[in-house]
């Protein structure tokens, strides 16, 4: 089952636009898999700065790196940022190497970030960073601080923003997480009322909604990549024994 590849890995590396959204994509299952003793790490690629109607973008950048890290420790988790500008995530070589060098470093088993059939830009843009940083992370040949290594799996989470074509290739059960994760959330002002969508209504009823359809209270969303990118990853890999 998915449960026991996600929740048998070491570490777990979850990787949003903005400051938020991986709390979106994967928070209840961060707290899972931190309460089993897994490493799980935030990558915000931007703070999400441009978001606020009354606070320039530099203190409401500030608000939100407090905001991260409180939504971190509630969920077990470690987070770090990129502070690459939020609105102009630039979706490049540059940028790409950047989220390789974090994957390299950090060394996580599972990769969780954005689908790309999304009208964000940024969130379009993080989905294929993290893809192009997961290929040059494997890359033997491609000489970095950090060596190279693969993760064994790469994941893309469900957000209202990023729902073109998303069709869930697994539902995980998060039940013990929901709770925590709504503490968690709350702790970001855009989740209490600072945009007029409904965050905490919209996610608490998704996730009760698949976990209607997984069986259990709670369950997340995600989609998979292709058999043809699961073969290739493993170009990268030691040889398996026949």
């Amino acid at each position: 089952m998915i449960e026991q590849q996600i929740f048998g890995a070491e570490r777990i590396l979850i990787v949003g636009a903005h400051a938020f959204d991986g709390e979106m994509i994967a928070g209840p299952l961060a707290f899972v898999a931190a309460s089993r003793g897994i490493e799980v790490t935030f990558l915000h690629l931007t703070m999400g700065e441009q978001g606020h109607r009354c606070l320039s973008t530099s203190l409401y950048a500030e608000q939100k790196r407090k905001e991260a890290a409180d939504a971190a420790s509630r969920l077990g988790a470690k987070w770090l940022t990129l502070d690459f500008p939020d609105a102009f995530l630039p979706n490049d070589e540059q940028t790409a190497l950047a989220v390789c060098d974090v994957i390299r470093r950090i060394r996580p088993n599972v990769v969780i970030t954005h689908w790309h059939g999304s009208w964000h830009k940024d969130h379009r843009a993080a989905s294929e960073l993290t893809k192009t940083g997961v290929f040059y992370a494997a890359l033997p040949t491609l000489e970095r601080e950090s060596p190279a290594f693969s993760p064994s799996l790469l994941l893309f989470g469900e957000n209202w923003e990023d729902d073109e074509g998303f069709t869930p290739t697994y539902l995980v059960d998060v039940s013990s997480g929901f709770e925590p994760w709504r503490e968690a959330a709350s702790t970001y002002e855009l989740a209490r009322g600072l945009s007029s969508f409904p965050y905490l209504d919209y996610y608490s009823a998704l996730y009760r909604l698949r976990g209607c359809l997984r069986g259990t209270m709670y369950a997340q969303a995600f989609m998979g990549m292709s058999h043809s990118w699961n073969a290739g990853a493993g170009l990268f890999l030691p040889p398996q024994p026949a």
